[in-house]
């Protein structure tokens, strides 16, 4: 029994040894820019240091890196979908799923509103994702589309407007900030994860690499390089079946003909319209807009109806869809001198605007606010030169009791406005129904019964079912 075992252990030791000895060095096509790449690259080094195997870089496209790969000339790829073999036969994939990813189509709301594949006139991709062919292919895009060598050029043909729209892996959408421009709409096309794979020759090397990468990830250490690179997987709820929530409460601030007290309003009905299907009781408040932030921000309503994405006082994560746009805001003054002053950071009354919203950060430090519960109020204190300016949306106009115009500057263009949630697992998943259902609302026409062709409109809500064209 014992030299039995020192046999099995004998022939364990030296196929370990014949890995190790056999090929010291892999070449892979060298990663792309960005913290997901450096991260897969760091953790599939380390994996293969196990096995006393370095890797070194070679650069080339990626549809050049597929042939290559494919022949044997270079070691294989480094992160790629798991059907590549199903094409390039001579592959392997390593079964340990590396990362999460989506194919995301991003587009301007001011062009195509919730920018589906259908509303866009042309796109562009890099060159050698086959699964972004793919998808063009199976939702029948008939535009112009236009393959980029790389990222850089793709950013630069997106950013130059030589094209509607792009299609890309949602790391690279936000390493190049399109996340973060307000504008920019991200429409989810696929859910991924990315494998590593090796040529044939090479194959024999994936069982103890798997369980390398296995052991690392059991000791948290694939999830501390993510970390240490900056990267979070977040997937999307894609909702086989629909949520049930036994309550959910809403808080908006008072708008007129959006969200009044007794519930009534286009939000309102919005909010009910999307929400009440998955819910026992949708409770609807309606406060000051200084108390609705606050009672959200507090965890005392799961939703607040009005935010935009550079809103710094709201605590929490916004919907991927906008569902209106709000106006330009301006600053108002009864002489441009004190306009002046407000801009060079030297005005000496206070500004003022309504309570909640960040409008101090259009202007330098140093200058005095007065926050006010309502934007007459301030317009009354302005009259009465106890404040110097009043900041709010360029399309409120002056009171009544106006005895002359007021001069204005615009501080910053309309932009769009969404419903804020808690950035928990509650939060985004009620996040992830209201962008589902927002969009099928639009698509099927249903948001006709909501909204007007004029408010669509307004709201940058362009659909090929509703004829927007006249108010």
């Amino acid at each position: 029994m014992f030299l039995r075992i020192f046999c099995v252990l004998l022939m364990v030791a030296s196929t370990v040894g014949a890995v190790r000895a056999e090929q010291t060095t892999l070449t892979f096509r060298a990663p792309d820019d960005g913290p997901v790449p450096a991260a897969v690259q760091q953790i599939l080094e380390e994996a293969y240091a196990e096995l006393g195997i370095t890797l070194r870089y070679v650069n080339m496209p990626r549809n050049r890196s597929l042939v290559e790969s494919n022949a044997g000339r270079i070691a294989g790829e480094l992160g790629r979908l798991p059907e590549l073999d199903n094409e390039f036969k001579n592959l392997k994939q390593v079964p340990f799923p590396l990362f999460a990813f989506e194919i995301v189509l991003v587009a301007d709301r001011r062009d195509c509103g919730l920018c589906t594949i259908d509303d866009v006139e042309n796109l562009a991709f890099i060159s050698g994702m086959q699964t972004v062919m793919g998808l063009i292919e199976e939702h029948q895009f008939e535009g112009p589309t236009v393959q980029a060598l790389d990222i850089q050029q793709l950013n630069l043909m997106f950013t130059n407007k030589r094209v509607k729209a792009v299609m890309l892996n949602d790391f690279e959408a936000r390493q190049l900030g399109y996340y973060d421009n307000p504008h920019l709409i991200i429409t989810p096309m696929l859910a991924l994860i990315g494998y590593h794979f090796l040529h044939e020759k090479h194959a024999h090397l994936i069982p103890s690499l798997n369980t390398v990468l296995e052991d690392m990830h059991a000791t948290g250490r694939v999830v501390t390089i993510f970390r240490e690179h900056g990267v979070t997987f977040e997937r999307r709820n894609e909702f086989i079946e629909p949520p049930t929530f036994p309550t959910l409460s809403v808080t908006a601030g008072l708008m007129e003909q959006r969200a009044h007290v007794d519930g009534s309003g286009r939000y309102w009905q919005l909010i009910q319209t999307i929400f009440s299907p998955i819910t026992e009781e949708l409770e609807l408040h309606t406060n000051s807009y200084q108390r609705a932030v606050l009672g959200f921000n507090e965890n005392r309503f799961d939703m607040l109806v009005g935010g935009t994405r550079t809103q710094v006082s709201i605590d929490g994560v916004p919907s991927y869809t906008h569902f209106d746009y709000d106006s330009p805001i301006a600053a108002f003054a009864l002489e441009q001198a004190d306009l002046d002053a407000m801009l060079a950071g030297t005005l000496k009354r206070p500004i003022c605007f309504v309570a909640g919203y960040d409008y101090h950060s259009f202007f330098k430090e140093g200058l005095n606010y007065y926050l006010a519960n309502s934007v007459l109020d301030c317009f009354a204190m302005l009259d009465m030169q106890r404040v110097g300016a009043v900041v709010t949306f360029d399309d409120n106009n002056a009171p009544d009791w106006a005895a002359a115009d007021y001069v204005k500057h615009q501080l910053r263009e309309a932009l769009p406005i969404h419903v804020m949630f808690h950035d928990t697992p509650r939060g985004r998943e009620l996040r992830d129904w209201f962008d589902k259902r927002l969009r099928e609302l639009v698509k099927s026409g249903e948001i006709a019964d909501i909204m007007t062709k004029s408010q669509l409109q307004h709201a940058r809500l362009n659909t090929s079912t509703i004829d927007t064209s006249t108010p």
